[in-house]
């Protein structure tokens, strides 16, 4: 096989479907990406079994053939090469890559050990906008966990029924919802599925803000396909939370929040915030937010902002950190944050997307309250 590429193009090609070749395997093939190269396409393709990716590239084909060779080092030869052609030529068990007076020699494995491209069978395709769906991935991401035992938190459900798609992601304690409208929906017009995150970021990263991207949804597996890349992964198995239960359906109070000012001084607060729950309380009276933080070791913050309500003084605690990452994901400079009891989720919106929703726990005031007692009881 002799096959030559534009450096960029390769770069920027085999980053798209490194990552998901397996970094510790029993199975030293999968550490390899496979080079096909044809009179018709030249594409590279890279699995973990779980995942398969498979992108196509622009090369002159002087010879055709097929080979594999180490995912992250090919990775790092050709990010570091200078700009101009870089050829890949095999002989036997090595690959020679050379860009011009650049040369490396890498050992190869053969094509035929490499594990077969699945083939589905769809019971529903979708087409969406890229920016419906970068938006989508935005709006959830964030809540998923970092670690959870319950191996369906562990990426996004796709909800496809009333010519809508609806997108989750929860930890159990905070919550991202969006639904968007699909450009088109062919086959079964109601179907579900929890799609793993490790996707879903590669996904993330080849989008962008035009164009359109198909999804493909089967019994077990999923595929995404792009004008040149093409990923396809297992679906998480089980049933996702009912969701729906923990979502308030009315509130008390609904109040107008300057979000960058809430955020500096909650930033403010985390740094003094009790560590077991890493709470902070909220105390709405009229026209202002006070702001109160206290740690048993450390000592105490207390802060105002400005807002809009009007009513009886609460107060309502947080885990800061929770607050933080909704803050980072909604989209405009003012929020309205939604409030039943401070025992209940808080739900909140912005104008700009009413088909998307945060939510986040609060913490009990009762534990809260336990760690102020203990602190004073400390002092005396």
């Amino acid at each position: 096989m002799k096959v030559i590429f534009e450096r960029q193009p390769l770069a920027s090609g085999i980053a798209l479907i490194h990552n998901i070749v397996s970094t510790t395997t029993s199975m030293p093939i999968l550490s390899n990406i496979l080079i096909e190269a044809s009179a018709e396409e030249t594409t590279i393709s890279g699995t973990d079994l779980e995942s398969f990716g498979r992108v196509r590239l622009k090369a002159r084909v002087e010879e055709t053939g097929r080979v594999t060779a180490p995912a992250h080092l090919l990775a790092d030869i050709v990010r570091l090469l200078p700009e101009g052609e870089v050829s890949l030529e095999t002989s036997g068990a090595r690959m020679t890559i050379q860009c011009n007076r650049n040369t490396y020699q890498l050992s190869t494995m053969p094509a035929d050990d490499f594990p077969d491209w699945p083939l589905l069978q769809p019971e529903t395709t979708l087409l969406l906008r890229q920016a419906d769906l970068k938006r989508v991935l935005h709006n959830t991401m964030f809540a998923i966990p970092t670690r959870d035992p319950r191996k369906v938190l562990m990426g996004i459900f796709f909800d496809v029924a009333d010519g809508r798609l609806t997108c989750v992601a929860t930890d159990g304690r905070k919550l991202g919802k969006t639904v968007i409208e699909p450009i088109e929906i062919r086959g079964a017009a109601k179907i579900q599925a929890i799609i793993p995150e490790r996707i879903l970021k590669e996904i993330d990263h080849a989008i962008g803000e035009e164009g359109e991207i198909e999804l493909v949804l089967t019994e077990r597996q999923i595929m995404f396909t792009l004008s040149n890349l093409c990923y396809v992964s297992n679906r998480i198995e089980g049933t996702y939370p009912k969701y729906e239960a923990v979502i308030p359906q009315s509130f008390k109070r609904t109040i107008r929040i300057q979000k960058n000012n809430l955020a500096d001084a909650i930033n403010r607060a985390a740094i003094l915030a009790e560590r077991k729950h890493h709470s902070i309380v909220l105390k709405f009276v009229n026209h202002q937010i006070e702001i109160n933080a206290q740690s048993f070791e450390d000592g105490s913050y207390e802060g105002v902002v400005e807002t809009d309500y009007e009513g009886e003084p609460f107060k309502i605690a947080f885990n800061y950190q929770y607050l933080q990452e909704i803050f980072k994901v909604t989209p405009d400079a003012v929020v309205d944050m939604k409030l039943k009891e401070n025992t209940a989720p808080v739900v909140f919106e912005c104008e700009s997307d009413l088909d998307s929703l945060f939510l986040v726990m609060p913490v009990r005031m009762a534990d809260v309250e336990a760690e102020e007692n203990s602190a004073e009881i400390a002092e005396v």
